[in-house]
């Protein structure tokens, strides 16, 4: 018996629509999420250096979402999240700042508590002659991917209050540093390595100005 055209139409439509599922299950199968970890670089160049001792607060994220870093977008539109693969971007952060002056053999502090203002340089231990307060302002890597290319856009802000005790002051200091490039392919590995070195500049540049602050 040869089946009707209207059978057979049915049978066509069946077949599309299955497929349409498939690759939406594949799609979704494929849904990717990018962890990359924040680590301090390897000792490099360790920049200027002081005899003087800085005390370090724990960075504070004023971040709406302390997770996420960004997304990579591919050409469909679709999102991939690109987030944090620790808890904890200030612990991070005040890890690679303390990493960082120990690598200039400046004698480091950390703090547990410090309000900072001017009257409660006081309050800081004695040995303490800079304390630095810092805040996560952004934390970004932003993705968009086509053909062959993608374009990727980073985002470090830091601010800090700054104690100087023998000035008896208190300064704020903002650092911002927004690397681009332009490869084939995402790599996650490329990426973090970007985003760390990214990090690392904003915080040794945090470092200067609480040394030539201090000067």
């Amino acid at each position: 018996m040869v089946p009707s055209s209207g059978l057979i139409k049915m049978r066509v439509i069946y077949t599309f629509l299955i497929v349409i599922l498939v690759g939406s299950l594949a799609s979704c199968a494929t849904h990717k999420t990018y962890w990359l970890h924040l680590r301090p670089l390897p000792e490099g160049q360790k920049g200027p250096t002081t005899k003087l001792t800085i005390g370090v607060l724990s960075f504070e994220d004023g971040r709406a979402s302390t997770q996420k870093l960004g997304a990579r977008v591919l050409s469909d539109g679709r999102e991939e999240p690109i987030r944090l693969e620790t808890s904890s971007a200030s612990e991070d952060l005040t890890h690679v700042l303390r990493r960082s002056l120990m690598a200039r053999n400046i004698t480091v502090v950390a703090l547990s508590h410090w309000d900072p203002t001017p009257e409660s340089l006081k309050d800081l231990p004695p040995e303490v002659d800079i304390a630095i307060a810092g805040k996560i302002e952004d934390l970004e890597v932003e993705a968009q991917s086509s053909f062959l290319k993608t374009t990727l856009r980073y985002r470090v802000k830091l601010s800090a209050k700054l104690g100087l005790k023998a000035q008896e002051k208190v300064v704020t200091k903002t650092i911002e540093v927004r690397p681009e490039e332009t490869v084939i392919s995402f790599d996650r590995q490329k990426v973090e390595e970007t985003l760390n070195e990214a990090v690392a500049s904003a915080i040794n540049r945090l470092i200067e100005a609480a040394l030539v602050s201090s000067s």
